[in-house]
């Protein structure tokens, strides 16, 4: 281990541990441990209790994530943000004036952007500055956002002295496309992209995407995630839907999922469900799914938050996920539930036209559906020809690794 080098976990706007982006803060921290001191950086709201936080870990919850323009609207409806925002600009003003060495193409960047600094930007220096980043520290912006790249843009103008490294986990909307593409172009320019400033994406359909708005040929990065073993004989099978209780991830379905499979196979399935931050419009698909696990006994609910480890172990019992979100919700960006399924070897069952996720399937371990019929005889087919589709994950798992292990972002911290 290095021990003079950091390594910055930055996560600004992370203020709970209940979701993919706190997972991915400890699989990292697990992964990178051995290579110098972990540090998370995370919103000033973040909230330690009853999290697991590795002992190696050092947290500094410190970013104020206010907008960093005041416009008339916020008079109206968020005293907060006004505050964090008037707060903001004059630390970063303060900065500006007594510890930063200024330099001409900084003093364009603030004039060009009306006088306002980047979201995070005061926060961020003052972290700077209390942990005396050098040239062997590492910044990861674990989910970039066009706040991260103007952050990022404006460091580089100030003679960054760390590493910066951006994972793009999805591509922004189109008014924020211009901006993104600029900054990127700017960097490039500037011969600091792919020196001083690297940026990853997660797969193949944005790469492509990235070159054809930018000409520029970013990097692909693999989520660090825990591996397990499936074995295939089985007599019973466990279905397993976990996450969020929402609409969108087609929450709504479950309970017609169940009852359909609860009367054609009863005697080869179980199912786990997580119910979890129900919305009041899906309340009685709670209550449904409650009244069902009072009928039969091969369902197990879970309620709430599911942490770290917990949610690990359940994956190692899960033998079939279901992909039950709207299309919609899945035309520019994936699940976290997809990768889990890769690592942890289990088939799956995904929208029809959902060619966003096909794409990071090189082994065809899922099969499609474009309704709640077709998901369960899609799920049948899985349990009927198990080995197959079992052998199809296992190759998927295992090509998951590979690339883990010849990862340009892993090999660069």
């Amino acid at each position: 281990m290095q021990i003079n080098k950091k390594i910055i976990l930055f996560e600004g706007e992370l203020k709970g541990g209940k979701g993919h982006h706190y997972d991915h803060l400890v699989e990292n921290s697990f992964y990178y441990q051995n290579r110098g001191e972990i540090i998370w950086v995370v919103n000033k709201k973040f909230r330690k209790e009853n999290l697991f936080i590795p002992k190696f870990v050092k947290v500094l919850n410190i970013i104020d994530s206010a907008d960093r323009k005041i416009i008339q609207k916020n008079f109206k409806f968020n005293i907060e943000i006004i505050y964090l925002a008037i707060k903001n600009f004059f630390k970063s003003y303060f900065f500006l004036l007594f510890r930063i060495k200024l330099n001409s193409k900084f003093l364009i960047f603030i004039l060009k952007n009306f006088f306002s600094f980047p979201k995070y930007f005061s926060s961020f220096y003052e972290i700077y500055e209390i942990l005396n980043l050098n040239k062997d520290d590492k910044i990861l912006f674990q989910t970039s956002r066009i706040n991260d790249f103007e952050l990022a843009y404006a460091l580089t103008l100030l003679n960054c002295k760390p590493q910066i490294h951006l994972r793009i986990i999805q591509l922004h909307k189109k008014r924020k496309l211009k901006n993104f593409n600029n900054i990127l172009k700017k960097l490039n320019d500037d011969k600091k992209l792919f020196n001083d400033v690297f940026v990853y994406t997660e797969t193949d359909f944005q790469k492509q995407e990235i070159k054809r708005y930018t000409n520029i040929d970013v990097d692909l990065f693999f989520n660090n995630l825990s591996f397990s073993e499936k074995n295939e004989k089985k007599s019973r099978f466990t279905i397993g839907i976990l996450g969020e209780s929402r609409y969108d991830k087609g929450f709504y379905k479950t309970p017609e999922l169940i009852r359909i499979l609860n009367n054609k196979v009863p005697n080869k399935i179980n199912f786990i469900i997580q119910i979890n931050n129900c919305p009041s419009n899906l309340i009685k698909t709670k209550e449904e799914l409650q009244e069902l696990a009072r009928e039969f006994n091969n369902i197990k609910l879970i309620n709430g938050y599911i942490n770290f480890f917990e949610y690990r172990e359940i994956l190692k019992t899960i033998d079939i996920i279901p992909l039950l979100h709207e299309l919609d919700q899945l035309k520019n960006c994936g699940s976290g539930i997809v990768f889990s399924s890769m690592v942890n070897e289990i088939p799956m069952v995904i929208p029809k036209n959902a060619i966003f996720v096909s794409s990071f399937f090189k082994y065809e371990s899922f099969l499609e559906a474009k309704n709640i019929n077709d998901y369960s005889q899609s799920i049948e087919k899985i349990i009927e020809n198990y080995p197959k589709f079992l052998e199809k994950a296992k190759k998927q798992s295992k090509l998951y690794l590979n690339k883990l292990n010849q990862d340009f972002l892993n090999n660069r911290i």
